[in-house]
């Protein structure tokens, strides 16, 4: 939809248009409030908007069915639209595209032809400078992420079925099926493996499985109870030819998953992780869960299932060096090498992250058993080395924001900020003698908005520098940093991390408005 005006006059206020976008999502920005709010940015910046484009009701996940946009673009490949920029509301008014390239794309053009892009109610200025240029991939990626997760209505009723003690989303898991019920509570049968309701007033309910299951889930209680690992376990059950919940044979892993759910004592959790579509998975805490009971008696005792939490819990924690060293040259042994993936998958050890946490390094424990790696000791050292800076570098952001008045979540090396928007750290060694030829980045960096690359030498004290890299703009993480980079890079290059406090503030402040 296009709504034209009179152009201003000669030496009058500078021309602009204005584009406005109410999607059904997000019915709180609605055409008036953002005429408002884009009339006194261009009152309070000399400006009068001659010209408006808008799409009414208009999803902003593609371009195809936003006439307005489509209008917009078009005015101005076609020659001078009689206008120098364009006043939006905010990043998500411009589009909440899957792809933020295809975002960043519709404004280069603009400015490509001579228009600016003015987002009126952000808290930065669109000026092109590498603080906005970070600030809007940002935002960019939270507006494409958003628009493909539930709003809090519907993420509050999701709650609300919960607590009436229905089932969402995951698979049954083993002991289990899933009954389809009308919302009067009619049992309409039980769903097989794949199938989902078609309705959506539809619920449904877990109810236990077949009885060779449930007599199979209470004879993995017992042999725990009986000093059973989980490996032993799925030893066992593999032998007899018992399949799991998927017809495959069953592991470590999956015998754990059955010990641990509480569903088998009656009571359904929901809430312990939530995934966001672009990023990895989140532990939540637990008092933002939900529990219900379920809508059938328990398939083992709420007593037999924490005692069995207790042995499982004491089989982690109460295990001593002397102990670790010993088990670990068995694995040696048996092996004839030990690498963080062996520690990892052996049975009753701990990982090798608490691992290295105990001795140090996992080349102390190694020494500890005799075992001496093939490659240069040096590669051990510098790995420790980088572990430690990545440890103290998390450490003190998360303290340094957290003081400033941020809510910072963290899940291993990821930092959740102000629920907003994620960072972590890849610290990076550089190679080769005055001048350093180059930085590689031999690890995989975390899937965060903004990884940190921070570069050092191994035989110096401190770090040199720091390329803060928001993954709008890095589809793929460089593999190498070098003396010059390209002006995209460069731009990002910082001498400290106080740019995170300023997204930090940035955030809390667009919290502070938003509530």
């Amino acid at each position: 939809m296009l709504d034209s005006t009179a152009l201003s006059p000669p030496n009058g206020p500078v021309p602009v248009a204005a584009y406005m976008r109410m999607s059904t999502e997000m019915q709180q920005y609605s055409i008036l409030n953002q005429t408002r709010a884009i009339t006194g940015y261009a009152n309070a910046h000399g400006m009068v908007v001659t010209r408006t484009y808008r799409d009414d009701g208009r999803s902003g996940l593609t371009i195809e069915h936003r006439p307005g946009l489509l209008a917009l673009l078009r005015d101005i490949a076609n020659g001078p639209p009689g206008y120098t920029a364009v006043l939006v509301l905010d990043v998500s008014r411009w589009g909440r595209f899957q792809n933020v390239d295809e975002s960043a794309y519709y404004e280069f053009l603009c400015w490509k032809a001579g228009v600016r892009i003015c987002y009126v109610a952000e808290l930065f200025e669109n000026d092109g400078t590498p603080f906005a240029m970070v600030v809007k991939g940002i935002k960019r990626a939270m507006a494409a992420e958003y628009s493909r997760e539930l709003s809090a209505k519907v993420s509050a009723g999701q709650r609300t079925v919960a607590k009436l003690g229905y089932h969402l989303g995951a698979p049954s898991g083993y002991g289990f099926r899933r009954l389809l019920v009308s919302a009067g509570g009619m049992r309409k049968g039980l769903l097989a493996v794949g199938e989902r309701k078609s309705i959506a007033t539809d619920r449904v309910l877990l109810v236990p499985g077949p009885m060779e299951e449930l007599r199979t889930v209470r004879w993995m209680f017992d042999q725990c109870l009986n000093g059973a690992t989980c490996l032993q376990i799925a030893r066992v059950l593999n032998q007899k030819g018992i399949p799991n919940s998927v017809g495959k044979a069953w592991t470590y892993q999956t015998v754990k998953k059955v010990l641990g759910n509480e569903k088998l004592a009656g009571v359904a959790v929901f809430g312990k992780q939530s995934k966001k579509l672009a990023g990895g998975t989140v532990h939540n805490p637990p008092s933002t869960w939900v529990r219900a009971d379920t809508p059938f008696a328990p398939i083992v005792l709420p007593d037999t299932f924490a005692r069995v939490q207790k042995i499982r819990l004491a089989q982690g924690q109460h295990m001593s060096n002397a102990e670790i060293v010993e088990r670990v040259r068995r694995l040696y042994e048996r092996e004839g090498r030990i690498t963080g993936p062996l520690l990892d998958a052996e049975p009753g050890l701990l990982s090798s992250h608490v691992c290295a946490r105990r001795f140090g390094t996992l080349p102390a424990l190694y020494a500890k058993v005799g075992y001496v790696p093939r490659r240069n000791p040096r590669y051990g050292q510098v790995r420790a080395w980088i572990t430690a800076w990545r440890e103290s570098l998390t450490a003190f952001t998360a303290e340094f924001l957290a003081e400033a008045g941020s809510t910072v979540g963290r899940d291993g090396w990821k930092l959740t900020v102000d629920d907003a928007w994620t960072v972590s750290f890849t610290v990076i060694n550089g190679h080769g003698r005055n001048p350093v030829r180059g930085w590689f980045n031999h690890r995989r960096s975390e899937d965060t908005d903004i990884v940190v690359f921070a570069k050092g030498m191994y035989d110096e004290e401190g770090l040199r520098d720091y390329l803060v890299l928001p993954r709008s703009l890095f589809p793929i993480w460089p593999s190498g940093f070098y003396g010059r980079n390209g002006p995209k890079v460069d731009s990002c290059t910082y001498p400290s991390l106080a740019i995170l406090g300023d997204l930090a503030r940035l955030s809390r402040m667009d919290s502070q408005l938003c509530g």
